[in-house]
Order: C-alpha cells, then sequence, then structure tokens
C-alpha cells in the first residue's frame, strides 16, 4: 500500500493563488449576533448526540467513557458558554475555530473517534454497493458517466452527522445511496457547471489532480473514489487527500488507505494506479470538516510541488461553503456539494438539499 507518513508540522497549500489575503472561514460570528447565535445552537445540539456514540464507541472497546464524556462537557460547554458572553474572548470566532475547540475537548477527554462503529459500518454497506456501481459506470456514455459520477458525489455527500437533517436520518435508518441518488434535485441545480465541465473534460486530460474527500461511507467509497477512478482512466495522476486526525463522521488518511486496499482486491483500475503511484494518499494535515488551506501537511505540499497539479476538487459543504467558498486556486477548482443545513443554505440564498457544482477554471 502506497501512503505517506505523518508528521505534525504545517504548510501552505502551494495551489493557493492569495495566501496573504485568504480567510478559510468567511463568516466572522464574533461580529454577527443573528450568525452567532444560530451556530453556537448547531454545535450545542450537535455536541449531544456526539458524546452518546462516544459512549456507544467506547463501550464497543469495554470501556466506560461516563467520566470522559462528563469531562469533555465541562471544557466545551465551557467553552461555548464563554463566547456566548464574550464572542471575541479567544480572538475570531467562526465556525472553524468552534470546531477546533471542540476536537481540543474530546482529545483532552481522551476521546479520539466518536463516529467509528458507524464509519466502519457506513464503510461495509458501502463497499458492498460499489462493484456494481462501478460496472454501471464503465458501461454508460460519456456523458452520462460525467453526470452519473457527480450524482452519485451529491448522493454520497448525505452522510453528514454534522447536519441536523442528515444526522437524524443515518439515526433512524433511513438512508440509502440509491434512493438518494434517484430523489436528488433535478437540473438546473442551484450551481450547474456539469455542461462545461464535460466540455473541458473532451478537451484533454488532467496532468494531475488533488481531491480533499470528506466523509467515510457512501460519500467517499460511491462519491469520491469513482470520481477518482474515472480521472486515472483518462491518465491523470491523482491524489486523494483525507483527514488526519478524527473529525465527527469524516474519513480518515488510516481509514481511507484500507478501504483502497480493500477495493484494489476486486478493481484493477485502481489496483494499478495505486502499484504504479498514479494514485497516491496523502493526508491533508487537516482536524476537523472544514478545512484551511494554509495549514496542511508537509506531504501534501511536497506532492503538489512534485506533480503538476492543475486540478483541485474541494468536496462537501464544510469544505468548499462554509471554509473555502471563494478562495483562488491557481490551477482549475471543482467545489461539490449538497446543502444539508439551514444556516449555511441561508447564507448561499439556498434551500435545503440544493445541489452545488461549482467549476472555475485558472485562466477565466
Amino acid at each position: 500500500m502506497v501512503t505517506e507518513q505523518s508528521h505534525n508540522d504545517a504548510a501552505v497549500f502551494p495551489l493557493l493563488a492569495d495566501p496573504q489575503g485568504y480567510v478559510a472561514c468567511p463568516w466572522d460570528l464574533g461580529h454577527d449576533a443573528k450568525r452567532r447565535d444560530y451556530w453556537l445552537g448547531v454545535f450545542r445540539r450537535q455536541w449531544v448526540s456526539l458524546l452518546q456514540h462516544a459512549k456507544s464507541e467506547a463501550e464497543d472497546r469495554g470501556v466506560d467513557a461516563t467520566q470522559a464524556c462528563e469531562h469533555a462537557n465541562q471544557l466545551f460547554g465551557g467553552y461555548l458558554n464563554q463566547v456566548t458572553r464574550d464572542p471575541l474572548a479567544f480572538g475570531r470566532l467562526d465556525v472553524l475555530s468552534i470546531c477546533k475547540h471542540r476536537e481540543q475537548a474530546l482529545r483532552a477527554a481522551g476521546i479520539a473517534d466518536p463516529y467509528r462503529l458507524l464509519k466502519e459500518s457506513e464503510n461495509e454497506r458501502a463497499l458492498a454497493l460499489l462493484p456494481a456501481l462501478i460496472k454501471e459506470l464503465d458501461r454508460a456514455s460519456d456523458t452520462d458517466r460525467d453526470r452519473l459520477i457527480i450524482e452519485g458525489v451529491f448522493a454520497g455527500n448525505i452522510f453528514d452527522m454534522g447536519a441536523e437533517h442528515t444526522q437524524k436520518m443515518f439515526e433512524e435508518g433511513s438512508v440509502d445511496f440509491g434512493s438518494v441518488r434517484a430523489k436528488l434535485k433535478p437540473r438546473p441545480w442551484k450551481h450547474d457547471a456539469l455542461d462545461a465541465w464535460s466540455a473541458r473534460l473532451k478537451e484533454k486530460p488532467y496532468q494531475a489532480a488533488v481531491l480533499f474527500v470528506d466523509n467515510a461511507g457512501p460519500d467517499v467509497v460511491l462519491g469520491m473514489i469513482p470520481l477518482a477512478r474515472y480521472l486515472l482512466q483518462q491518465g491523470t495522476a491523482v491524489v486523494l487527500s483525507a483527514n488526519t486526525e478524527p473529525s465527527l463522521n469524516d474519513v480518515t488518511h488510516n481509514e481511507l488507505a484500507v478501504l483502497i486496499d480493500r477495493i484494489t482486491a476486486f478493481d484493477p483500475v485502481i489496483a494499478k494506479a495505486l502499484q504504479a503511484r498514479q494514485l497516491r494518499l496523502v493526508e491533508s494535515g487537516n482536524w476537523a470538516p472544514l478545512m484551511d488551506l494554509t495549514m496542511v501537511s508537509p506531504q501534501l505540499a511536497a506532492a503538489c510541488d512534485e506533480l503538476p497539479i492543475d486540478l483541485v476538487v474541494l468536496e462537501g459543504m464544510g469544505r468548499s461553503m462554509e471554509s473555502n467558498p471563494h478562495c483562488k486556486l491557481a490551477c482549475d477548482c471543482l467545489r461539490l456539494a449538497m446543502v444539508k443545513d439551514l444556516g449555511v443554505a441561508e447564507s448561499f440564498d439556498a434551500e435545503l438539499f440544493d445541489l452545488v457544482m461549482r467549476y472555475e477554471q485558472a485562466d477565466a
């Protein structure tokens, strides 16, 4: 298996066009009371569910997590109370900084990966569906394949335990990839760049692409891996970059490595690309559902310096809307997400479950 080793240093993403002017998360909650109240409420409600998953995960390991959850609750609950009273108590307040304090509280309490069990079960379900999906995509016409792959990314992206509406759907067991894909909002989507994307793919293959993946389960297995596979078939070198540390139900670098290893057993395209290092797995250095592109792993920066990267894909609501919605890159950029949060929807003049495919070419 080809993976890159872990380091604790951070680097600036080399394809970021304006690092000095870059702001990862544009919503300044410290000076926006309405939006601040909304997001603090979201984090408080989601925290209750997170601790329930943490207890279940610990029980699976034969550990009583009651004290750990109480400790984490004191830390993160205290933080939320403090920023409610004084929004600027810890400096700039945004969704990313709240995520940071949540993860710090969990680690300080000894809670590493509260959604491990759910990720494992969703990974298994998705892997069972992947061979049939690959056959469907390989049989499709070029035009249909482009659409089916993007629809697969949208459908898979519904697995999101950080959004209240989809969190409830998964906890009730009422979601399946096929039915979600069949019920996606029709084209034209809220942002619909499919025709421009398809036209660009017909011109010439990309040389190399970085794909920032989002969640475990159907999101990465049935959405982003088929997209990566399609690019590989065109001759594009692909870097799949996942979180270094767990956060909610995001897939981690180590989990992605296991998934890719299992996929090589039945898909020769992935197997050959991995062996030839046309497909690389490089940890992002990230620890949150959102992403700060001035703090990526040195390995990812090195891979971008080594390869002629001319495409970056930012997938998921956190990486492409809550953070990095307008950042300029020195190459083509594809942003893909399903809108699953009312606050995000309002900020982008959208509705729940709207579909976003934004494609920006570097020379545009």
